[in-house]
């Protein structure tokens, strides 16, 4: 029997050594299944004193191997249902005889985050000897517990999880655990559990209690864990990035010439004969109005610089605010002007002045 526990022990050791531990889970999916597999090695220990028998101060069993395992379903990707059955058979020595239990447990578990998980429910655990020693109590535990997991290395975290329950019991287990896949990881560490094992007055080992005795059980544990159902949640393949072709350089627009519009000698306002120029050019900018016009203003070469700069500006914008007043905006209108600075004909004649004293029209297109 010993060199089998040590030929397991080995086997596990192995599987840690080969690819570490997996912790047991604080996140799940809905409708999600996971299958615990494993095993574990309790010895069992009490404390003889409290009961009047032949065995005197803390005694325990041998350790020995059992079945451990159990079925969580994810009812919401936050709540899920657990069932989890540990052996609790051990083996008899001088100290003490073996024990022949079992433990039942169902519990509902409320994933926190990604690291922490509650759970409570109910725990069903069978303290029986055997070897002959006629006695076996039940206890039906209330119990509410705490799974914590942290991350150590890639895919490699240390669990602990721990309930308290009625009946005097707790129970915890911590280790190490590693996800080999996804869907699938394993685990090993160490796992206690104290609960009652009679009430004052009872009859055990052929003894009687006299005071309320617990039984300890507590050894190494391994297992595996396989995930199945549910579906992950797939992370949607990010679109291509499709690189739009670089739109063509629009064509070069030109100007073309519509009018030009005269003034008379400082005057800002066109020359009466001048209005079927005015009005040609808000006929052609009314069926252009994709098109921009460009009106520059001018002067002749008499008086300074600065107050011709300031008539040429005078003459575009009245031009401009007569086009506006036909129902041109005046978004399809750039003004500029130049004052005396670009005459088309001579500044020494008056016939050559009056062509200067104007607003040039183009058609932007």
């Amino acid at each position: 029997m010993k060199r089998k526990s040590l030929v397991l022990a080995a086997v596990m050791a192995a599987c840690a050594t080969s690819f570490a531990f997996a912790t047991p889970q604080t996140q799940w999916e809905q409708g999600q299944w996971q299958v615990d597999l494993g095993a574990w090695n309790p010895k069992a220990e009490m404390d003889s004193n409290k009961i009047t028998s032949g065995l005197k101060g803390d005694v325990s069993s041998d350790s020995k191997w059992n079945f451990q395992g159990g079925l969580t379903y994810g009812l919401t990707d936050k709540w899920g249902l657990q069932y989890g059955y540990y052996g609790l058979k051990t083996g008899t020595n001088n100290e003490m005889p073996g024990t022949d239990g079992d433990e039942h447990e169902v519990n509902l578990v409320y994933s926190i985050n990604k690291n922490f998980a509650a759970y409570a429910g109910w725990n069903r655990i069978k303290n029986s000897f055997k070897d002959g020693v006629n006695y076996s109590n039940t206890n039906n535990i209330a119990q509410i517990g705490l799974i914590a997991k942290a991350p150590l290395a890639n895919n490699l975290d240390f669990y602990a999880k721990g309930a308290l329950g009625t009946k005097s019991t707790a129970m915890w287990e911590a280790g190490l655990g590693y996800s080999i896949t996804p869907d699938l990881d394993i685990n090993a560490g160490y796992r206690y559990l104290n609960t009652k094992l009679a009430d004052q007055g009872d009859k055990v080992l052929g003894g009687t209690v006299t005071d309320d005795a617990n039984i300890t059980y507590k050894g190494f544990i391994a297992g595996l864990s396989y995930r199945f159902g549910g579906g992950h949640k797939e992370v949607p393949a990010p679109a291509p990035v499709v690189t739009p072709e670089p739109a063509p350089a629009p064509a070069p627009k030109n100007d073309y010439y519509v009018e030009s519009v005269h003034f008379g000698f400082d005057e800002d306002q066109p020359l009466a004969s001048e209005q079927a120029k005015m009005d040609h050019f808000v006929q052609v900018a009314k069926a252009n109005p994709q098109d921009t016009f460009k009106l520059v203003g001018n002067t002749d070469a008499k008086g300074s610089s600065a107050y011709n700069d300031d008539l040429s500006k005078r003459r575009v914008d009245n031009v401009a605010a007569y086009a506006q007043s036909q129902g041109v905006p005046a978004s399809q209108m750039q003004l500029d002007y130049k004052g005396k600075t670009d005459p088309v004909s001579t500044n020494d004649t008056d016939q050559g002045r009056a062509d200067n004293r104007r607003v040039d029209i183009w058609q932007n297109k």
